[in-house]
């Protein structure tokens, strides 16, 4: 109770938590208030990852449990790979799902609604997203770069312009928030040498300006 400052870190799904919290912790809004830097590190869509033909008959499923107000119910086995109730399966993986956050097929208005809080006025906060260009859990259609200058830009509610990228260090600029591009990495940083450096470097980077 005695810190007056805090850092998330959020890795993969702890992404999303961050984003979450950040908007709707309104409950703990002084702990929100205190949270000066946040660092995504490979934030992808759930609903992109899986399977599409394969999660409508579940996604059904799942809104027929949550009419019923049976949401806490477990979802069948075979719907996702680990134990999951009915109100967090849409969450993840149904369109405009409270997690679905980072998916390339959203519009700029809708990743803005998402996002958008991040820069919220009155806000004093550095986010940094870090994006991994070998990532496995992303499908090949998706453009990374592309995707990753709409979330920064979402993240300050559009106000990135173009020429503040720096092509030489990967990052996108402007705002509160900010991107880093890890062209070589995969999702947890594991595979190509200096990536978890780079990304540690990135976060004390922010650190060190409070």
């Amino acid at each position: 109770h005695d810190a007056s400052q805090f850092a998330l870190v959020g890795h993969s799904t702890g992404c999303q938590n961050s984003i979450h919290f950040l908007k709707y912790g309104q409950d703990e809004k002084e702990l929100v208030d205190r949270v000066k830097v946040v660092a995504l590190q490979a934030p992808v869509s759930d609903r992109e990852t899986e399977d599409e033909d394969h999660n409508s008959e579940f996604i059904r499923h799942a809104q027929m449990l949550l009419a019923q107000q049976q949401g806490d119910e477990m979802m069948p086995r075979s719907a996702f790979w680990a134990p999951i109730t009915a109100s967090r399966y849409l969450s993840l993986l149904d369109v405009n799902g409270e997690d679905d956050f980072f998916t390339s097929n959203l519009t700029d208005e809708q990743l803005r609604e998402r996002l958008g809080h991040v820069s919220q006025r009155g806000r004093r906060l550095d986010l940094i997203a870090v994006y991994s260009g070998k990532d496995e859990y992303v499908p090949s259609f998706v453009d990374k770069d592309i995707l990753l200058k709409r979330l920064v830009k979402a993240m300050n509610n559009d106000n990135v312009e173009d020429d503040e990228d720096d092509a030489e260090s990967g990052e996108c600029k402007g705002g509160n928030a900010r991107g880093l591009m890890l062209e070589d990495a995969n999702h947890n940083l594991s595979e190509s040498e200096g990536d978890g450096a780079r990304f540690v470097a990135a976060v004390g980077e922010l650190l060190r300006r409070w």
